[in-house]
Order: C-alpha cells, then structure tokens, then sequence
C-alpha cells in the first residue's frame, strides 16, 4: 500500500455538458439513450470521470454519441476535476449572455463531435497503404461510465488478499473500483508474509502498473488511536493528532516529501474510514467560485486554501411554493477527497464552536457607543474604557416602566448592568468605582444645572442628549412667542394710573 502524497495517478477530467437552451450541467452517464447530469456546482461522486493521462477519450467520447438519441443538440467540455465547479461557475455567469462556441473560454474545453474526427480518420486510412493495421472493433469499446475495464486486472492479486471475484462484484465494489474510486464498503481481507497471517477489513482500490495491469490495493481500516509520529518527513504533533482524530483534517499545510524526494507544501486529511492520512499538495488545492448560492469571498478562498474550516452563508433547496433559505455551515477543503466537503455531526458542530467563540473572542472589543437604545456620552466611553462605572437614566423596560442603572464593560464581553441596590452594594465590596453619570442628563434633570441650548426644555432629555430635537426645538420657540404674547397682552389691558398731585403749597 503505497501512501506517497502524490496524485497524479487520480487526476481525471469531467464532462461538462450545454443543451440548445445555454443551460451547463456535469455528466453522469448515458440511460436508454439519454444523458444523465448532474449539477456541476454540486459535490458527486457519480460523476462520469476520464483519465487525464489515458489515451482512450476518443474512443470512449464516440461510444458516448453513439449512445444518445438526439446528440447533435449538445456541446461538449473536458475540464479537470479539480477545476470543474470554478469552470462551470464561469459558464454560468455568461449564460445570460448567450454563451457561443468559438468563443476563448469555450473553446479552451470544448470537445468535438466525432463525426468531424471520423471524417479526418477516413481522410487519413484513403491515404494509408494496402496492408496497413486496422483498429478492432473490440478496441473501440469502452463504457463510459468506468476508468478501468475487468479484464485488464491483475485478479492474482484479488486472490493474493483471500477474495473472490464473485464476492466484490455482488456487493458492489468492482463497479466502484472500475470508476476509479477507493470503495465505501470494506471486506475481510487476509495476509500472508513469511510465515505470518493476517486479516483486516479493508477498502480496495485499482492501481495501474508498468505492463498496464491493474492490481488491487488493499486499504485496511487502521486504529485512530496509533497514529504514526512522523508522516513523509513531517513530524505530526499530538495538537495535529487530535485535531485529525475530531475532524479529519489537519486544518493548516504540512511540508512533506513526495516522490522524488523533493519538499512540497500539503494539506494532510485522514479517511474517515480506514483512517490511512493522505497528503494534496496545496498547489494544486482548487476552491470554487460558488457553492450550494454562496460566493466565496478573497478571504475566504484564502483561509480554504490554507486547510482551514470556514462557516459560510449557504442556500437551502427550495421546497415546492417555498423560497431557499439560508443556513450557515462550516465548509473545509478534504485532501482524502481532493475537493472541498461540508463538515457534519461532530465535526460540524466543533467547527461551529470554534466559529462561535471566535466571534465571541472579537465581538465587543470596543466600547458600546449605545446601552439599551441609550446613547453614552464620550466621557461616559471613556469612563467605561478605563474600567470605571456609569449611570444610566432613561431606560424603559418592556412595560413602558422607565427606570435607571449601572454599567461596568470589559474588553470582549457585554456591558454588565446593575440596579442601584446591587451598585450600591458592589460599591461597598471594593468591586466597582463610584459611577459617573452622563454629564448633560444628570445636569439637566438632577442637579438642576442648565445648559443654553436645553434650558427652555420642559420634559427631560433621554440619556446622553445635549441638544433640543427638532420637534423640542419647535415647542420651545412656540413657548418663547407664547410668553412674550402673554406679557404684551398684560401690558395693553393695564389702564393708564392718573398722575399723583403734589398739592398746593402754602
């Protein structure tokens, strides 16, 4: 079982498809003459793979035409895997603008009908001289929905594990390993090496050797417990053990040493079923533009593509008569799976913890410019950053009730609220300063100071406020006109006082 990180063996390529309406979707397959798709934008493992390295598109891409009833109204794309959701979403974007073939970005992955490379095939075997090797028919088959073919396996090696044919292809798992694909179910498999047995449930897998036999590779389930200290060069510390034993990734790059020895930076991810780690160098780590209606952000793409689990805003499926809703979930790039997964159960929930109290940690780390609807004034901000307390007046409870208080904040965390009984009593105990009070509130309506611009005002301020409203500010000058109506009215209705006679002297 080789565990080198590299994987260039398991590079394949995705078949995109368009129909006459502009609408792009991945293929999964040919049924009774139609084609079978998929979302593109979606994460599946039944997608319709090709080798990257293979040699036999053309005959497998005719099988497929040949398949379809009506194929002349498709257009075709290659495109890597690892790059499919980017490339589809890119697609997308240009469907509204009536996406032709011709165009760079369609042209760089469009594939052509075979007819056209029929006819170049017949032009070039009219020119071929008499006696020239034909390609069999037998050549030219090839199922499209598999990789690899039954009889180019090695099955000694099946038989080397203790397994029969007959056992892995009743349960489904040679139609897997022909896909390509390391199987789910696992199956007892047994050893024998210099005289000694073994036995294990393991996956299996197909890997191609050197005279283009297929042999079968035995994926046993390991123990999470005995995880190995050092992985291809890099040393794995406990921190990264647990981590890969609660989620499966390690979450941030590892150096490690490939195949031809050289240091290449990786993002290492345990199979959550065997438990085998297994290395994808970062440089070809692919996060798509879009997923399930959430577009990645720079930063977000950033932190993916450094191994981290990101919580993201994602669209539900819309329910019929229903509108999508959002959800947040946390997303995280799985180098066992070479794309990026949604973390469910334990897994989503650490990582909705560690989103939560991340938040917590960076939440509230400046002083509240309002408590309770109540603006604070600057030195009342101040106060409070430098630990001190503050009154507030004017609060109103949910009855309409107004009351007062006292609030202490610390960095991170929310202002704590005391009634004047427990300020009262913590100023006594030592545990808070004496509280200073919003200056032009207490000014105002306690100490009876005055202030020019509030000092015509009836009713009292809300907390904090140091200047009349404009409604305040109206009924202050119909006051103002009021009063001096009233003294000018006074002044009229006074009758005149006859003038006091000094008399006569004598």
């Amino acid at each position: 079982m080789d565990e080198r990180p590299d994987s260039s063996q398991q590079l394949m390529d995705i078949l995109l498809v368009m129909d006459e309406k502009g609408t792009l979707q991945a293929v999964s397959g040919v049924k009774d003459g139609e084609l079978q798709t998929k979302n593109p934008l979606e994460d599946n493992n039944d997608l319709l793979r090709v080798d990257r390295h293979g040699d036999m598109f053309s005959n497998f891409f005719s099988n497929l035409w040949n398949q379809l009833k009506d194929p002349t109204r498709f257009h075709f794309f290659r495109v890597p895997e690892e790059e499919v959701q980017r490339v589809a979403a890119d697609f997308r974007q240009r469907e509204s603008q009536s996406v032709k073939t011709g165009e760079p970005l369609v042209a760089q992955y469009e594939v052509q009908p075979p007819v056209q490379a029929q006819q170049q095939t017949q032009a070039g075997q009219q020119q071929q001289p008499e006696g020239a090797p034909q390609q069999s028919a037998g050549q030219t088959e090839q199922n499209p929905q598999y990789k690899y073919r039954p009889e180019d396996i090695d099955w000694n090696s099946l038989a080397a594990l203790g397994v029969q044919r007959e056992q892995i292809e009743v349960n489904g798992m040679l139609d897997q390993m022909l896909r390509g694909f390391q199987t789910d179910k696992t199956v007892r498999v047994h050893f024998h090496f210099d005289g000694i047995s073994h036995s294990n449930d393991s996956q299996l897998s197909l890997k191609p050797g050197t005279d283009g036999r297929l042999t079968v590779c035995s994926h046993g389930i390991l123990d999470p417990e005995k995880m190995q200290k050092q992985f291809f060069g890099y040393d794995i510390t406990d921190s990264d053990k647990q981590v890969l034993r609660q989620t499966g990734n390690m979450g941030h790059p590892a150096t490690v040493t490939n195949r031809a020895g050289e240091q290449v930076e990786a993002l290492v991810s345990r199979n959550l079923k065997t438990n085998e780690l297994v290395a994808f160098p970062l440089s070809k780590v692919n996060i798509p533009a879009e997923k399930n209606g959430h577009t990645f952000t720079p930063d977000e793409i950033a932190r993916l593509k450094q191994g981290e689990a990101v919580v993201c805003q994602f669209l539900s499926r819309a329910k019929e008569g229903e509108q999508p809703k959002l959800y947040p979930a946390p997303v995280q790039f799985s180098a066992a799976k070479m794309q990026l997964e949604f973390l469910f159960g334990d897994r989503g929930r650490l990582a909705m913890d560690a989103y939560k109290a991340n938040l917590k940690q960076t939440a509230n780390q400046e002083v509240p410019k309002t408590f309770r609807k109540q603006e604070l004034t600057e030195k009342s901000r101040l106060e409070l950053e430098a630990g001190g307390t503050v009154k507030v007046s004017g609060l109103v409870d949910k009855k309409g009730k107004a009351y007062q208080g006292y609030i202490t904040w610390k960095p991170g965390e929310k202002p704590a609220f005391m009634f004047p009984k427990d300020y009262k009593a913590a100023l006594e105990e030592g545990r808070v300063k004496p509280a200073v009070e919003n200056e032009v509130q207490v000014a105002v309506n306690s100490e009876g100071k005055t202030v020019e611009a509030t000092r015509n005002l009836k009713e009292a301020l809300q907390s904090a406020q140091q200047r009349p409203t404009g409604e305040q500010k109206q009924q202050q000058e119909r006051r103002q006109e009021q009063k001096e109506d009233r003294k000018q009215a006074q002044k009229q209705e006074q009758p005149d006082k006859p003038k006091r006679s000094r008399g006569v002297r004598r």
